[in-house]
């Protein structure tokens, strides 16, 4: 990080000290999605939160929540943040709260400096945090996924999640898939072998997309311009996870929001990535079907979807170690900065 930025920001974060000026707390949202993890925390926290937008694209998605958002820079005591953006904030007095912006079982730990200037880091499952600690990481804490939490305290009942089907999707009955796909630079991603072929599937299901936001534009428009098919924005996202009776994924995170409610999983098999774990196929073989052509998937789903699930066990079994707090995450969460606050 610039000298040119850090001296300037810690010269006026103590003029705002002095003048007892700092905000006691800001929630950095980079994004849409930043919101959705955070938000059931900040619910919890005994100490009145500002949002603060990195872009114009966020704080429009804000200002649509009725929240007025700032932008940097700003001065606070305290950051929540679904980022590794600590070094925007370097001011060590600062109390930094870092989440996942996914349930990163699906990728490998980047390195341990991004970790190491928060205050406290919360992971999705005990796991996860042994695994942390072993790298040397003591700043962390397993919290669990707060962005499903609406999905386990009765924040979308059936008949909301009927009402946003019937103003949403075309059909009532029909089965309804959910395509998900990590950015197709990423090495790990499977987009490539279903996204211009989904006009296939519409007669028979109710075809559902949601995109990395990093997806090349050409994979974006195309998805976007299928009739028939349903693009997935940030709020529709968890609804959508709870509507589904399948996912279609290859290696995206979505895959770990799929084992946490219990649903049915196909995976596109995909080659080995700097950033992929090397046991994360082993994990893939328990969650459901394997298929390498999107052929091979019209045919798995014709079974599938009709027939007992034999990978309800192994699902469940993941999910006691890929999470925790199912429902609670954010008020734990919140309790333990709340504590130390």
């Amino acid at each position: 990080m610039s000298f040119f930025y850090r001296l300037p920001y810690r010269f006026f974060w103590r003029i705002s000290k002095s003048r007892k000026k700092l905000i006691p707390c800001i929630v950095y949202c980079a994004d849409p999605l930043d919101y959705t993890i955070l938000e059931p925390v900040v619910r919890h926290l005994d100490t009145v939160c500002i949002y603060v937008a990195k872009n114009r694209h966020t704080e429009a998605f804000l200002r649509k929540k009725g929240i007025v958002p700032r932008r940097m820079p700003v001065f606070p005591e305290m950051v929540l943040m679904a980022r590794h953006s600590t070094w925007k904030f370097p001011v060590p007095a600062i109390r930094k709260y870092g989440f996942r912006h996914g349930p990163y079982h699906f990728k490998t730990f980047t390195s341990v400096r991004n970790y190491r200037p928060f205050t406290l880091y919360f992971l999705t499952s005990q796991a996860e945090a042994t695994e942390a600690r072993k790298m040397g990481l003591t700043n962390v804490a397993a919290a669990g996924y707060p962005r499903l939490d609406p999905a386990f305290d009765g924040s979308w009942t059936e008949e909301k999640l009927q009402d946003f089907r019937k103003e949403n999707l075309n059909n009532s009955k029909k089965p309804v898939l959910l395509f998900s796909a990590t950015w197709d630079k990423s090495g790990m991603s499977a987009v490539g072998r279903w996204y211009r072929r989904l006009k296939e599937l519409t007669a028979d299901y109710e075809v559902c997309v949601t995109l990395h936001p990093w997806m090349s534009r050409d994979v974006f428009l195309t998805v976007k311009n299928t009739p028939d098919v349903f693009l997935a924005g940030t709020d529709d996202l968890l609804p959508l996870i709870m509507l589904a009776d399948c996912t279609i994924s290859d290696t995206s995170s979505i895959i770990g929001e799929f084992i946490a409610l219990d649903k049915r999983i196909i995976t596109f098999r995909t080659g080995r990535a700097e950033r992929k774990p090397d046991t994360l196929d082993a994990m893939l073989d328990k969650t459901g079907y394997r298929v390498e052509s999107f052929d091979d998937l019209k045919q798995t789903l014709k079974g599938y979807l009709t027939s007992e699930d034999p990978y309800i066990p192994s699902r469940r079994a993941l999910r006691e170690q890929l999470f925790c707090n199912l429902g609670t995450a954010g008020k734990w969460a919140a309790g333990r900065i709340n504590a130390e606050f």
